[in-house]
């Protein structure tokens, strides 16, 4: 079943800013493109299950392995390699190098004995043939490797120059490498041509990197001076909800806000998520599995772990998926979009040569409260149900012994238009295809909108514009519907109040 869409993901207008929320939402028909560059950490692998539950929601090009500050293959003819501040401090011949085989021989074959039951579910989940298909092996051998054209960087190449209309959404789970290695490749074929000024101008329309931080320094030193126009969004700051647990400290606390710990707790993972042929690979803390070829992966060994690095941590407690930050904002929520917020964050624009976003450091509250990483922290509780609904779907065949998202609609449309102190009446149109109840609720998005201020908006979506609104100002309401199944699901729509 495909579900609602109520962000602007599939055309060039995706890109607006906040500032003008009228463009900033519509209901495409296409998915959004993306391709995956994997350098295969245990917490890659984590975030590698989570996300081909998702790829009904996507259109996946390209799964490709690459290499990062902190894996990578070496030469093979014994050439030793060093760039000082890494873990390794001596010329290596490889590092922590995890193979281009894990999707292949044991991701995909898992995806497949549960494919049946997931078509039963959403019948545009790929084919586990199509899925391999897209996998092929990027810049591998050295960090920041980017001398060579490899099939990686040769998909990624004909993709930013074929006729698709629709944006590539570039994933950079290592390094960005082998990305750059396709727009270097774009460049030497046509640099000096006549045809280079409108190749490189539609190519950095094109395309979008989202990163999981800059695992080698190609960002740096090509991408950004060389193709300062295309968007790329840092979202490493989504790690304080998605990062390594142990990264932040050993207070013996789950991360998440209080009400959400449980979710990241050994009990829950274990029942929710680590089950079945294919929840199983899952990554937790202590979980008795380890990546191939990493002899530094101690979160399975308990004897290794006695490191003291993560002491106050108990098996199956939430690890990793970083790199869930670079998929989130692609998902259909109903309220995807890069320039406003939704499971993946609210990204500001921090230079515009180079064209760099990050996440927003701190937003409020319901309290009002200033409060960090909020803008991804919000949402962790209902992308937990919602991963934890559809490992259910791998589990079983029967469409009914499944939970499926409602349908959160506002009757308005995207921006409606209101007077200084006058009231609005906003209107939900809620349908859940299980036949779940579903409750909703209403809720200002202050840093969305451009009112500086709090407005309330009752239970009914009512809302009074304030009497010191400004023409030209708006109010970002959003409608969030939540079913009562196994597992809540919880979708959403936006609309902007636009004051005249």
């Amino acid at each position: 079943m495909r579900r609602l869409a109520t962000a602007l993901l599939a055309t060039g207008a995706l890109l607006a800013a906040s500032a003008a929320p009228a463009s900033a939402h519509s209901y495409p028909t296409a998915k959004p493109r993306t391709v995956v560059t994997i350098d295969m950490e245990q917490d890659d692998l984590a975030s590698l299950i989570r996300y081909l539950l998702y790829t009904d929601d996507v259109d996946t090009q390209g799964i490709v392995y690459t290499s990062s500050r902190f894996h990578w293959a070496g030469d093979g003819q014994g050439t030793k390699f060093f760039l000082p501040g890494r873990e390794y401090t001596t010329p290596q011949t490889s590092w922590r190098w995890t193979g281009t085989r894990t999707i292949q021989d044991k991701v995909l074959p898992a995806y497949a004995k549960v494919y049946p039951n997931l078509k039963r579910h959403d019948a545009d989940y790929p084919t586990p043939a199509r899925l391999l298909s897209k996998v092929r092996t990027g810049n591998i051998v050295f960090e920041g490797e980017m001398a060579q054209d490899t099939p990686g960087s040769d998909l990624i190449r004909s993709l930013l120059l074929d006729r698709d209309p629709r944006p590539l959404y570039l994933q950079a789970w290592g390094g960005t490498n082998t990305i750059a290695r396709a727009f270097k490749s774009i460049e030497e074929r046509y640099s000096g041509t006549p045809q280079w000024h409108r190749i490189q101008q539609a190519v950095s329309a094109k395309a979008v990197i989202l990163a999981s931080g800059f695992q080698d320094e190609t960002y740096a030193n090509y991408i950004a001076p060389n193709w300062p126009q295309i968007r790329v969004e840092e979202l490493s700051a989504g790690y304080a909800t998605w990062g390594y647990n142990c990264n932040f400290g050993n207070t013996g606390n789950i991360r998440g806000r209080p009400a959400d710990q449980v979710y990241f707790s050994g009990a829950w993972i274990r029942r929710n998520i680590q089950t079945g042929p294919y929840g199983s690979l899952y990554r937790s803390w202590l979980d008795g599995q380890s990546m191939p070829g990493d002899p530094l992966d101690i979160f399975g060994d308990p004897v290794a772990a006695k490191t003291g690095w993560c002491p106050p941590l108990g098996p199956y407690d939430f690890l990793s998926e970083g790199d869930n930050v670079a998929f989130n904002p692609l998902l259909d929520t109903g309220i995807r979009s890069l320039s406003l917020g939704g499971w993946g964050g609210r990204v500001t624009q921090v230079s515009t040569s180079p064209n760099l976003w990050k996440p927003a450091a701190t937003e409020k509250d319901p309290t009002g409260a200033e409060v960090a990483n909020y803008t991804t922290l919000r949402w962790a509780a209902a992308a937990q149900n919602d991963f934890a609904a559809r490992i259910q779907w791998t589990l079983t065949p029967h469409y009914a012994e499944g939970n499926h998202a409602p349908s959160v609609r506002i009757a308005s449309g995207p921006v409606v238009r209101a007077r200084p102190g006058s009231t609005v009446r906003l209107s939900a149109r809620v349908a859940d295809p299980d036949r779940d109840r579903v409750t909703t609720k209403w809720w200002q998005y202050r840093e969305e909108g451009t009112y500086p201020g709090a407005v309330v908006i009752d239970p009914h979506g009512t809302v009074t514009v304030p009497a010191d609104a400004r023409p030209g100002q708006t109010i970002s309401a959003i409608l969030e519907g939540t079913d009562d199944g196994s597992f809540p699901l919880t979708r959403y729509d936006r609309v902007f109040i636009r004051v005249f």
